[in-house]
């Protein structure tokens, strides 16, 4: 009996440090990590991601919950630790820093062998190479992208293992490759988001950084073809051939091309209305979404039209039969996503009943749902 209550009460105990637990810890310190052979050492990480409150989500306890992951450092103290082993300080060696773009884990089935429950876990980095010029300033001269990925039965614990291959990877293609920008990109991280950038429409060019958008940093277009792939498009280097799934966005002159980067369970780049202070995508494949992700990421209260909205009625599927495509709302700002479900809408016209009631009569398509959303938002 005594062993009954004791097993009772080591369930109990567990479930409530389950729910506890809000962040699982990453650390990239491993005693395994050498200095490899290089000619160049890493002077400074800076942190250039637009979603900085996490670096993606697992799944922990015996519950199997998805929480959000963090680093045990901060940001840039625990790259630039790891990578002051891998690539250490030598007065001998060129000297470059990164710009991080992204960096973030995210856990999955592994549709190969779902019945042996199998987990997937994937770490994508995506750093910018910066070095010194003559003229003493610093330019971005390359921007280097990996993903890893593992498969197994437990594959939280992986996930130090692979960012440090991810970031490794990365830079195996920049020593090997040593590709250069024609026109190298000033940088200067102190620059803040130009305010005058929410109303000038995007110039032509291969945008690395959510920053740059607004300031007007790009690459040429000239160096890349756009092609359609799938339900998107892709951009292709047309020196290398190689497929440039790394950058943050693209404009023709007409249409910006966005990358879901974390969101997205595809990897290609969504054409993107700019509208107000946010992109626009009329129509997203709901399969290609990690709707877990997205609410995780940016789980808070969000105040809207007057109310306070959960996360959840954000990015929650709707109870009644959703379409296979659903508008898709980025805040250029902040990387917000807002999904456009009929939930949402719904909600989103509490104060506006007039709108309400010509919403409900429609068949609520995604041509109808952002006809609405114009409408509300023009008010």
């Amino acid at each position: 009996m005594k062993k009954i209550v004791l097993a009772i009460s080591l369930f109990f105990w567990l479930s409530a440090v389950a729910q506890e637990q809000k962040v699982h810890q990453i650390s990239l310190s491993n005693e395994k990590n050498t200095a490899l052979d290089n000619d160049f050492y890493i002077e400074n990480v800076y942190d250039g991601r637009q979603v900085k409150e996490n670096i993606g989500s697992v799944y922990v306890s015996l519950f199997n919950k998805k929480v959000l992951a963090v680093f045990q450092k901060p940001f840039e103290e625990e790259v630039l630790s790891l990578l002051a082993v891998l690539y250490p300080k030598n007065e001998n060696k060129k000297a470059v820093s990164i710009r991080v773009n992204e960096l973030y884990v995210t856990e999955g089935n592994a549709d190969s062998d779902t019945r042996a429950k199998k987990q997937k876990a994937t770490a994508t980095v995506v750093f910018d190479i910066i070095e010194k010029k003559e003229d003493g300033k610093q330019y971005i001269t390359g921007t280097f992208f990996s993903t890893k990925e593992y498969m197994g039965g437990d594959v939280t614990k992986k996930h130090a293992e692979l960012i440090t291959d991810a970031l490794k990877n990365a830079f195996e293609n920049y020593k090997n490759t040593k590709q250069a920008y024609v026109v190298p990109i000033p940088f200067n991280f102190e620059e803040n988001l130009n305010a005058n950038g929410f109303n000038e429409a995007i110039k032509e060019g291969v945008y690395l950084n959510y920053k740059d958008v607004f300031n007007g940093h790009f690459l040429s277009l000239e160096d890349y073809t756009i092609t359609k792939y799938k339900d998107g498009f892709c951009l292709l280097n047309k020196e290398t051939g190689r497929l440039e799934s790394g950058f943050y966005g693209f404009s023709d002159g007409q249409n910006f091309y966005l990358n879901l980067f974390r969101f997205s369970t595809i990897k290609y780049y969504l054409k993107a209305e700019v509208i107000g202070d946010s992109y626009f995508i009329d129509e997203v494949y709901e399969q290609s979404l990690d709707f877990t992700n997205m609410s995780l990421s940016y789980y808070s209260l969000v105040a809207f039209g007057g109310g306070i909205i959960p996360a959840m009625i954000i990015f929650g599927q709707d109870n009644d039969s959703e379409p296979k495509k659903i508008p898709l709302i980025i805040e250029r700002a902040t990387g917000r996503p807002t999904l456009l479900t009929n939930k949402y809408v719904l909600n989103m016209l509490e104060s506006d009943e007039v709108l309400r009631k010509e919403y409900k009569k429609t068949k609520r398509t995604p041509a109808d749902k952002k006809m609405i959303y114009m409408k509300f938002i023009s008010k």
